[in-house]
């Protein structure tokens, strides 16, 4: 059983304080915030010792002393991906051969006290010092975007489903043994055992279409999207002279493609949005994805053509509501790169 944390010097004077001025036992711990047992042996040991001071604690002696822990701490600080054994051979192999060497478990004990916990990294696209410069830009130029005009981006983007893959960490509580039992393992297949790559986009409130890549998507297979889906879907959501939203992807970007935009934009179809490279965190429509892939595999996708009627089906039913929650996050989000001077930020909830 947990040990019960013993009380302050200070509570302890205060108990003994209004003891003497003939408060009851009750009414002492009411006050005090404490319960009346530990109001009552506190009066008994005041009587029996006329201090208040700590008794002496019987226990294991802690190992490390307080250098040894600082120096655990630094050496985690200046390099967060050292191991808890790592940093155990550093801190024995400074000490001399008498001295008792530590384990790691104590290690990680003096880890955590720090408020260093060991956590599964973050992935994120490596950003260089341009692509933060071009970050920052964007974040400002569109911080004091209204709802409006966030409403009148199309955001776009190319993902793929697989039946079976992914790239998500799973834990599970097992017993002893049980480490190959079929109700602890994630299954996995070669090639995540089928999959299908789709485009889609959405704006505002609505999404729009939903389009099944086959192949290889190359400039003049994105051409063709753009022209039979993305503006089409762009005009029935938004209208003419909608935003529209793609990453730098070369197929994107090409001479083919580029000149199609731009044409368009100069007969005040839409308006290109300059979008900063290696960003798929201020997209919105990755959340969408994220959302439309738990919905999927809750639905236990048996093959590459069910994973694409799944994927019509529970596109279809992302809401409004929900899309909404992610253009009302976009402020947040320039609010959060501008802080972070273009770098990583934490992600604003919806």
């Amino acid at each position: 059983m947990a040990r019960n944390k013993q009380l302050s010097k200070e509570k302890r004077v205060a108990i003994i304080t209004l003891r003497n001025e003939g408060q009851s036992v009750r009414k002492i711990g009411k006050t005090l915030k404490v319960s009346p047992s530990a109001v009552t042996k506190t009066i008994k040991r005041y009587k029996e010792t006329g201090s208040h001071a700590d008794r002496p604690r019987k226990g294991r002696p802690r190992v490390t002393s307080a250098a040894e822990d600082k120096f655990i701490q630094v050496t985690s600080l200046r390099n967060h991906r050292l191991t808890a054994a790592q940093i155990r051979d550093q801190v024995n192999a400074t000490q001399s051969s008498s001295s008792r060497h530590i384990s790691r478990t104590t290690v990680k004990r003096r880890l955590c006290e720090s408020g260093l916990h060991g956590r599964i990294s973050a992935r994120k696209p490596l950003l260089r010092t341009g692509n933060k410069q071009k970050r920052l830009v964007w974040a400002k130029e569109h911080k004091e975007w209204t709802l409006d005009q966030w409403k009148s981006v199309l955001w776009s983007d190319e993902s793929k489903f697989e039946i079976f893959g992914s790239n998500h960490c799973v834990f599970v509580r097992r017993r002893k043994g049980e480490r190959m039992d079929s109700t602890c393992l994630v299954p996995t297949v070669k090639h995540g055992g089928g999959g299908v790559m789709v485009l889609g986009c959405f704006a505002g409130d609505t999404v729009g279409d939903l389009f099944k890549i086959e192949g290889i998507l190359n400039q003049h297979g994105y051409h063709s999207i753009l022209q039979r889906h993305a503006i089409p879907s762009s005009l029935r959501l938004v209208g003419p002279s909608f935003i529209f939203q793609q990453d730098n992807d070369p197929k994107h970007t090409s001479r083919l493609c580029k000149g199609y935009l731009t044409k368009k934009e100069s007969d005040g179809v839409l308006r290109q949005m300059t979008w900063p490279p290696q960003s798929p965190d201020l997209n919105p429509i990755e959340m969408v994805w994220g959302e439309l892939d738990r919905r999927v595999k809750a639905k236990g996708p048996t093959s590459a053509k069910h994973l694409w009627e799944l994927l019509q089906d529970c596109w279809k039913t992302i809401s409004g509501d929900y899309l909404l929650k992610l253009i009302k996050r976009m402020p947040r989000v320039c609010k959060a790169v501008i802080k972070a001077k273009g770098g990583y930020f934490e992600e604003p909830r919806i």
